[in-house]
């Protein structure tokens, strides 16, 4: 699947170029995110020694950097844009005896938004799909289940949708939701019994960027 997306991107940077820079636009992002684990709460795992659940944790606070490209027709517009971010969340573990301790789950990875967006004088909206593939994860579930990964390595698909603002021709200020399509994470195995973990991860996104 990277092998079909990364084709489209560079066409995006190369090949739509033409000379009226009003028409097409490239620069670069950078900005920061907050992002936590959704999945169903997971209760009464008995591991043979007590009995706890899993719980939505807190969100954590990761950033992103890469590049943006933009091909206007009219009010409308198309965005392709290629960056890298760090993210996750936390999974409490709340024990029977009331004893809580929260797990963290980190990655970092390569997300390519394909947006479509309308303008209305500075100010757009905009709304369209998102690849993620995983370059790294880590994660203290492995306390419980040794070897155990939230996070597939195949890519996997989301959507964005958020508002933006451009100041100046030069600067954009944007702010997104990000949700995930694909089911993420391996059942959890425990002291023999199974339980269904789709931990998809949801976060905001605030990016500054820069058009050359």
């Amino acid at each position: 699947m990277m092998k079909k997306l990364f084709p489209v991107l560079f066409a995006a940077f190369f090949l739509f170029q033409p000379s009226d820079a009003q028409i097409f636009q490239y620069g670069v992002k950078a900005g920061i995110g907050f992002s936590s684990l959704r999945f169903d709460d997971i209760n009464g795992i008995n591991d043979g020694t007590q009995v706890y659940n899993l719980v939505t944790g807190s969100a954590v606070m990761g950033y992103h950097l890469g590049v943006q490209t933009r091909v206007k027709v009219a009010m409308a517009y198309l965005q392709p844009e290629l960056y890298f971010i760090t993210g996750g969340g936390t999974v409490e573990q709340v024990i029977t005896s009331g004893v809580t301790a929260a797990l963290d789950v980190k990655f970092s990875r390569l997300d390519v938004p394909l947006l479509v967006g309308v303008k209305l004088g500075p100010a757009r909206l905009n709304l369209g799909p998102v690849g993620s593939f995983v370059l790294s994860e880590s994660n203290e579930l492995e306390k419980l289940v040794p070897d155990y990964r939230v996070f597939s390595k195949a890519m996997t698909w989301g959507f964005q949708a958020g508002i933006g603002v451009d100041l100046l021709k030069k600067i954009s200020l944007d702010a997104r939701y990000e949700g995930s399509l694909s089911r993420l994470g391996e059942n959890l195995t425990i002291g023999g019994s199974e339980f269904p973990l789709d931990a998809r991860p949801r976060q905001w996104l605030i990016s500054l960027g820069i058009w050359f």
